[in-house]
């Protein structure tokens, strides 16, 4: 091959590489669509900030987490429930909108969450991680006994049913 062509193949790449980059951006992953302001919303969220402190994650996946977390569980929960659950953390519905474009969909059972957090760049083994965290920002929001009962259910189901259980020591 010739130097031309090289030359030639070099000099698109480098039109194309720039141009593919600066058209991602992190509205694009977390939902995209404009919606900037859910986006700020969820990543300084306090249960976000928690999640970030407390596990040395990014906002981005804390957010991206709590979201499948708390999406699933306003799917498998009860009217009142569900209303207690979204009350308890500000901003709950900035949460669930964060989940990056397409990955929502994936989320009808527990079975799917690993998915999530992989997507996220996290490993499965995280969402143990997650849960006692969420639950107890929860209890220090003043969530019901009842509803921290069902959440529990939800989210730790036995191993080989979606979320793994947490280690026994």
């Amino acid at each position: 091959m010739t130097r031309s062509f090289w030359s030639t193949l070099l000099i698109i790449f480098s039109l194309i590489i720039p141009t593919t980059a600066s058209a991602f951006s992190l509205s694009d992953l977390f939902g995209g669509g404009g919606e900037e302001e859910k986006v700020e919303a969820a990543l300084n969220n306090p249960l976000t900030d928690v999640l970030t402190q407390q596990l040395g994650i990014s906002p981005e996946q804390a957010a991206g987490g709590a979201g499948a977390l708390l999406s699933i569980a306003s799917s498998q929960l009860g009217g009142e429930q569900a209303t207690e659950l979204a009350k308890m953390i500000p901003g709950a519905e900035a949460l669930t909108d964060s989940l990056p474009a397409g990955l929502g969909a994936l989320l009808g059972n527990m079975d799917t969450i690993n998915q999530i957090f992989s997507a996220l760049g996290m490993d499965a083994s995280m969402v143990t991680q997650f849960v006692p965290l969420v639950m107890q920002f929860l209890g220090d929001q003043g969530a019901s006994a009842g509803l921290l009962d069902s959440l529990g259910k939800v989210w730790m189901q036995p191993q080989g049913e979606g979320v793994p259980a947490p280690d026994a020591e």
